[in-house]
């Protein structure tokens, strides 16, 4: 059985290879959008058991983005973990993302997350 795929869409690419590497170590096969703009596509044929998301993008908006996840039913049930530096943001968003992260966040805590999703995954 393959590894469940991590979506993560971070601009910054520190936090994504961070991002990446921490999910990979506790089981994740991950995938990368590095601006937003390949997230559409990504789900259109793949349906990772998670998103970390961004909240500030060069070319989209974490909130817009979040708001497509939630009213597409093929999406809507993926959990989706907002990450953001924007403490306001965070706040507004809470309730439509599953977690809402202030940056900077620890590698402890994407793996705590990581393991927290591939717990549910195996009661399934």
């Amino acid at each position: 059985m393959p590894n469940p795929m991590a979506l993560i869409v971070e601009d910054d690419p520190k936090l994504g290879r961070i991002f990446s590497a921490a999910l990979s170590q506790v089981g994740f096969e991950v995938t990368w959008d590095e601006d937003g703009t390949r997230y559409k596509k990504i789900l259109e044929t793949a349906t990772p058991s998670v998103i970390f998301l961004d909240a500030h993008l060069p070319f989209a908006s974490g909130a817009e983005i979040l708001d497509e996840i939630r009213a597409d039913e093929r999406w809507q049930d993926i959990p989706v973990v907002l990450v953001t530096a924007d403490i306001a943001l965070s706040k507004s968003l809470a309730k439509k993302a599953d977690i809402s992260l202030l940056k900077p966040v620890s590698v402890a805590r994407i793996q705590e997350i990581g393991y927290a999703i591939l717990s549910e995954l195996s009661k399934e």
